[in-house]
């Protein structure tokens, strides 16, 4: 009778273990694998959706199954981000998992007094990308956000 009972109490929690193991995934609430090349995760109806890459880096934004160009300005001193994934890495003997982030506004340092950030902007349909003018250091250039040889997204940053 005894031994019965252990072997009940330990496949109850076998059971509630691997149940907790096989939906951890979903209690995040964020996909946790890298989109394939061309696709991007959106959020839809509080579930994500993989969808085909809107057309260009500049802000768009999915609206009943297709990318249309975000009509909000943008937020004075800020560069576009696009949404993009971060991979997984190893923090000392730990694993942090890949994650997918959203397009954002990122706020852009500013290099000197007198240089002035011209905001990102659509003309024509076609979205050009934020830059410096005016008094700007010596010796140093802006290099746009940009997408890197291994497809992560690289900010704008000053060299």
């Amino acid at each position: 009778m005894k031994e019965v009972c252990i072997k009940r109490v330990i496949f109850t929690v076998f059971l509630c273990v691997s149940l907790l193991i096989f939906f951890s995934d979903y209690a995040s609430a964020k996909p946790h694998k890298p989109p394939p090349h061309g696709k991007v995760w959106v959020e839809v109806g509080g579930k994500w959706k993989l969808v085909i890459a809107p057309p260009g880096v500049g802000p768009y934004i999915w609206v009943k199954g297709k990318w249309v160009i975000d009509p909000t300005p943008p937020p004075p001193g800020c560069e576009w981000g696009p949404p993009h994934w971060v991979p997984g890495y190893w923090k000392g003997k730990r694993w942090v998992p890949g994650y997918w982030v959203a397009g954002y506004w990122k706020p852009v340092p500013l290099p000197c007094p007198g240089a002035i950030w011209i905001i990102g902007h659509w003309e024509k349909g076609r979205w050009i990308p934020g830059y410096w003018k005016g008094k700007l250091p010596r010796g140093r250039h802006w290099v746009p956000g940009h997408w890197g040889p291994d497809r992560r997204w690289r900010h704008g940053n000053w060299r």
